[in-house]
This record gives structure tokens, C-alpha cells and sequence, in this order.
């Protein structure tokens, strides 16, 4: 079994790569009813100008099973290192971090709408999901910088309301690639 794993480091800082780090890892999986508090902040600060960082990728499982397939896409926190300043933490900017994740979600279920699409060859199978893997990866990279961006990091609350209906908007565009496994049929 392959796992690949989207780390994403939010606060201007990304991490790439596909091993996941072999420490102990305290991840929450994204769903609609868990939300992030700040208590879910325990890693170190790294960097005192910004008022929190949030660390939330995508794992992904692909397998081969007989002549079908699936692949399991999971947006996750990952509690150990993603890190608040508490002395300026408070819910407009908790709900900005959130929006993070939630993002990070939407991006999931795009990657899983691609991925059904598809009818990769047998000996070409995770190489195409790594495919369409890294190219859910440059394009989410880039909306989390205009995220922050936009907002100025959840600073302007009129540009972070416009982003909060947008990510909700993305997340509803794809609500039937909300279940993290989807099967599809593969070429011998």
C-alpha cells in the first residue's frame, strides 16, 4: 500500500512531499461537525509576527483490488504542528484558521471528483493518483496564499466573510465527494 501525504504548512511556509514524518502525530480528520479550537494548538512557535499557523494536509491511500480500485483522501490537523501565540488568539481569527482546513477539505473532494473519473492502467495506477495528487496540491497551495492573502490572515472581516461563503460554496459544489474512499475501475 502507498501512502501519500499533502502536508501543508499555513502561514506562508509549505511543506511538500508524500512520506508523512515518522514522529507521533495527533491529527483531527476533517468533518462538518469538528471544528478546531485553539487547545488543538500544541505545536512550538516558529514565528512571532504572525498570530497562529495551522499545519493541514491530505493523506492519500490508493489500493488495488482485483480489477477495481480506491483511493481514500483524508483532510486532516495536525495538532503537533500547528501553533498559536495565545496571548492574541480570538474567534475571528480561530474561524480564519478554521477556514484552513475547510479549504483543505474542498480540495479533497476535488481530488476525489477528478480521481472517479478516471480509468488508470493496472501497472500505471499510482502514478496517475500521484498525478492528479500533486496538481490538487499547486492548486490548493495557491488558494491558501490568496486566502491569507485576501484577508490579510483574517484581519479585514469583509474580505474573510467573502472567503467564508466561498469555501463554503466549494465545499457544497462537491458535497457527493464528501465521503473520504471512492472506487473506480482500473485497465489490466
Amino acid at each position: 500500500m502507498i501512502i501519500f501525504t499533502l502536508p501543508l504548512l499555513i502561514s506562508g511556509i509549505l511543506i511538500t512531499g508524500f512520506k508523512p514524518d515518522r514522529g507521533m502525530r495527533d491529527l483531527i480528520e476533517w468533518n462538518v461537525a469538528t471544528k478546531v479550537n485553539w487547545d488543538d494548538y500544541k505545536g512550538g512557535i516558529t514565528d512571532t509576527s504572525k498570530i497562529a499557523s495551522s499545519s493541514c494536509g491530505i493523506y492519500c491511500i490508493p489500493q488495488v483490488l482485483g480489477d477495481s480500485a480506491s483511493v481514500t483522501l483524508i483532510a486532516y490537523f495536525d495538532r503537533n504542528k500547528s501553533w498559536a501565540n495565545k496571548r492574541h488568539t480570538d474567534s475571528l481569527f480561530l474561524k480564519h484558521e478554521q477556514g484552513h482546513f475547510d479549504l483543505t477539505e474542498a480540495y479533497a473532494r476535488k481530488l476525489r471528483k477528478k480521481i472517479s473519473s478516471i480509468r488508470p492502467g493496472r501497472d500505471k495506477f499510482s502514478e496517475e493518483i500521484k498525478k492528479f495528487y500533486n496538481w490538487a496540491w499547486d492548486d490548493l497551495q495557491k488558494q491558501q496564499e490568496a486566502y491569507d492573502k485576501a484577508t490579510d490572515h483574517g484581519a479585514v472581516d469583509f474580505a474573510q466573510r467573502v472567503w467564508d461563503a466561498h469555501i463554503e460554496n466549494l465545499l457544497l459544489q462537491n458535497k457527493e465527494f464528501a465521503t473520504p474512499t471512492i472506487k473506480i475501475g482500473i485497465v489490466n
